[in-house]
């Protein structure tokens, strides 16, 4: 699909959500262990492979997990294992969106659809980096952002009187959203759960969970405890920072 009119967004997709049974890192993989655990108890016999079953099973479940880390990593692998593409905007739910370069990382956004109350149409909208792109049905056929009242005249702008009544201010909070910029700080869950699916940190789990193979097994569980903590302890400090950075904002005040 044609992406927004503007430089900060390289290309928008289309798509629907799959049922979970049918995700890829779901129904491939529930396939694998039906096959191999037939071949297991069917074929070879549970007791003269019982290590090179056990082996196999845990290998099916390290590739699934690393499939769904991968869905974490990657927008574009999600969104293929995860979502059916759509071609209409009417009826798809979610939009990819590729940003262009240095202007942030792709995302998958949920896909708004509105009545419109002027009008015997659906608004179809998404948000992006605090801008609202809504989808231009009968011109363009592309989203494009808000476009707000800028080119008027001086004498124009002069004579406004402001909006008159609590439904016209509600409109214009609607269309434009309100005027104000607030840094959202984001919940230590969420933080943490960043960090614990970082590439690096997944590795070191990786290999306490090989020493942990080991006869001294409880220094690998040891480790993997003062592991958790570092990080825990990184996403606070980083939670106190954004919160000094979120203090360090002007407060808003009335103009007479």
């Amino acid at each position: 699909m044609a992406a927004p009119m503007n430089s900060e967004i390289e290309s928008v997709s289309l798509f629907n959500p799959r049922p979970l049974v049918l995700h890829g890192y779901v129904f491939p993989f529930i396939i694998l262990y039906i096959s191999w655990l037939y071949c297991w108890f069917g074929v070879y016999g549970i007791e003269d492979y019982f290590e090179a079953g056990v082996i196999a099973v845990v290998a099916i479940g390290i590739l699934q997990i690393l499939v769904c880390l991968f869905c974490h990593w990657s927008v574009h692998i999600k969104c293929a294992l995860t979502c059916n593409r759509a071609k209409d905007p009417y009826q798809a739910s979610l939009v990819k969106i590729v940003p262009t370069e240095n202007n942030g990382f792709p995302l998958v956004a949920e896909l708004h659809h509105e009545e419109n109350e002027e009008k015997p149409t659906v608004d179809i909208w998404f948000n992006f980096q605090k801008t609202k792109y809504i989808y231009d049905a009968e011109e363009k056929k592309q989203f494009l952002a808000v476009k707000f009242p800028v080119d008027h005249s001086m004498e124009f702008y002069q004579g406004w009187k402001g909006y008159k009544d609590e439904m016209e201010i509600f409109k214009a909070v609607k269309q434009y959203g309100s005027n104000s910029v607030v840094m959202e700080i984001p919940e230590f869950s969420e933080l943490f759960k960043e960090r614990a699916t970082a590439p690096f940190f997944v590795f070191q789990v990786f290999c306490v969970g090989l020493w942990c193979l080991d006869e001294y097994w409880y220094y690998s569980v040891f480790t993997l405890v003062m592991l958790v903590m570092f990080e825990a302890t990184l996403v606070k400090q980083q939670l106190r920072n954004l919160q000094e950075i979120r203090k360090m904002g002007n407060k808003p005040y009335f103009v007479n």
